[in-house]
């Protein structure tokens, strides 16, 4: 629970009373490795993950091809089913590590939120710093270069790219397997 706490307390909303409430409704849990959920499963009530350590792989399946759209071995995991906006997208959620965790309910959070201000601005900044890391990710895809590419991965997640395996960064990246080896032997030079 150290993690979380450090991570609840290093946001900018973070006060004393609402770390300490959010502590409270913080569950543990853990997820063995090659558990899966999708097609919306993992989503019937809406959870906010923390992942404390392990190895969380994030995908969506288009027309049989699955695309890697994040990997993440600590942080917030946010549900993809769109808790509010009830839009959402059919995400699959692979541990692939073993992975302990801590699970809020959402509309138990929800509930209580109504009493404490504070409470929704924390969330809310969990969400905005989720949006940017995404933001991120989207930016390192439209690098037209797959060197520069692979460049921009490594700086800006170094501890990541060394759990991660090529196959799993090559999709992340979008670079064809057998160019992937290619590239990474040029950076490696």
């Amino acid at each position: 629970m150290d993690a979380l706490i450090t991570k609840l307390e290093s946001l900018n909303t973070a006060t004393k009373r609402t770390v300490d409430l959010l502590k409270t409704l913080f569950i543990k849990t853990e997820f063995k490795k090659g558990w899966m959920f999708g097609n919306g499963t993992w989503q019937s009530v809406p959870m906010l993950y923390y992942i404390s350590s392990g190895l969380v792989r994030g995908s969506v399946e288009v027309k049989e091809e699955s695309y890697t759209l994040w990997m993440l071995e600590n942080g917030f995991l946010i549900p993809s089913n769109g808790f509010l906006s009830q839009k959402g997208t059919s995400e699959t959620i692979e541990f692939l590590k073993h992975t302990q965790a801590y699970v809020l309910n959402l509309m138990r959070a929800e509930k209580l939120a109504k009493d404490d201000q504070n409470l929704y601005k924390m969330l809310l900044e969990i969400y905005e710093e989720n949006l940017l890391d995404g933001r991120k990710r989207e930016l390192m895809l439209r690098i037209p270069n797959a060197k520069n590419r692979l460049e921009y991965f490594k700086k800006n997640n170094p501890e990541l790219e060394k759990v991660m395996t090529d196959e799993h960064l090559a999709q992340m990246l979008r670079i064809d397997k057998k160019y992937y080896y290619s590239v990474k032997k040029r950076l490696a030079k």
